[in-house]
């Protein structure tokens, strides 16, 4: 039976019709937004003052977060040297009545309630870097093969960073033949508070190409350590490096209990394989992610057809992704990066279509 043609939003199995220019994603730029703070991290050492700033944040229906936790909008603390650890949040330095001095920097508490209210109320400039998320529905998919490709495509464009979110990823940079440069992984970004520096981290972390950071997962943590144990600086990391607008690409692994990594997202895109086990799989993820773009990763003998698993499972837009083998062992010869940047024929060619099209989807829709 032939396969059915693919709906015009689908990628085929042909080259690209038109070459890319280096300046393709010049609208990859970042948003300049003002919003209010929606949540709030105490890290307040007397206890006096402590309850003092929590019974505000409560009465004014903030989120509070927790230190070692999801970067906030705001930090409210008694540290003198909260802009060395707080990132991209607003910090607001508190101090006791009973403490006074001629800081004028620091709202004193229980005096200048008034005070830390329109601390907090004041509106946030903030600016914002696209987010591009890419999951996996099943294991084996290529979704990770995915993520760097869209890096690689979009670096000479936009800075960008390539995050490897799934606590269970052990080779992000290996696609990328950044696995022996020196520099930063997830495990040694600060997870607390606001985060890491943007500069100090962009400065920090492997380059796999000019324009193209890798923050990759430690492959030397013992092989028995629980993954929910380890401190997680995706979440910091993702936020400072959009902080100063630049392009993040987080390849999550998988979607369960994936609800704050998706936050903010610009775009997340759905891999998936075309048998059984990944139509049933897809049908979920797009149903769990509304506006989820999915991409089924096709070749020779797989049971199903793209165009019935992305019927099946309800995808407004979708694409088909090349048979993964050809494109590690190009990953193998050269690096990925090296097949992408340079264009070669075959598969590695058609994967970079289906990047050029995911970052399309970025480009044109509304931030």
């Amino acid at each position: 039976m032939p396969q059915p043609a693919p709906p015009p939003q689908a990628v085929g199995r042909g080259p690209p019709r038109r070459r890319s220019r280096p300046d393709r994603w010049s609208r990859l730029g970042s948003v300049n937004t003002t919003t209010r703070a929606r949540s709030v991290t105490v890290a307040v050492a007397d206890p006096d003052l402590d309850a003092d700033v929590r019974a505000v944040v409560a009465a004014l229906a903030l989120d509070p977060g927790t230190v070692g936790g999801s970067p906030t909008d705001v930090v409210v603390t008694d540290r003198a040297d909260a802009a060395t650890w707080a990132g991209g949040s607003r910090v607001v330095r508190v101090g006791s009545d009973r403490e006074p001095d001629d800081d004028d920097g620091v709202v004193r508490l229980p005096s200048g309630t008034g005070d830390l209210v329109g601390a907090l109320l004041a509106p946030l400039q903030t600016r914002s870097g696209p987010f591009i998320v890419v999951t996996g529905a099943v294991g084996g998919c290529g979704a990770s093969t995915l993520a760097a490709a869209l890096a690689v495509r979009a670096a000479p464009s936009l800075r960008t960073l390539l995050v490897e979110a799934d606590p269970h990823g052990t080779g992000l940079d290996l696609l990328l033949g950044a696995e022996g440069r020196p520099g930063l992984r997830i495990e040694d970004v600060r997870a607390d508070l606001g985060g890491p520096d943007p500069e100090a981290l962009w400065g920090a972390v492997p380059e796999a190409q000019p324009g193209l950071g890798v923050l990759a997962r430690s492959r030397s943590r013992p092989a028995d350590a629980d993954p929910a144990r380890v401190p997680d600086g995706a979440p910091g990391a993702v936020q400072a490096h959009r902080a100063a607008g630049g392009l993040v690409v987080s390849d999550l692994g998988g979607l369960a209990d994936a609800g704050p990594a998706l936050a903010g997202a610009d775009l997340v895109v759905v891999a998936t394989r075309a048998d059984i086990q990944g139509a049933v799989a897809a049908g979920r993820a797009v149903s769990d992610v509304p506006g989820a773009v999915l991409v089924v990763r096709a070749g020779r003998g797989d049971p199903l057809h793209a165009a019935d698993i992305a019927d099946s499972a309800g995808a407004a837009h979708w694409y088909v992704l090349p048979e993964i083998g050809a494109v590690r062992r190009a990953a193998g010869a050269g690096g990925l990066g090296d097949s992408l940047r340079r264009g070669r024929a075959g598969r590695v060619r058609r994967l970079a279509a289906v990047a050029d099209s995911l970052l399309e989807q970025v480009t044109l829709g509304e931030r």
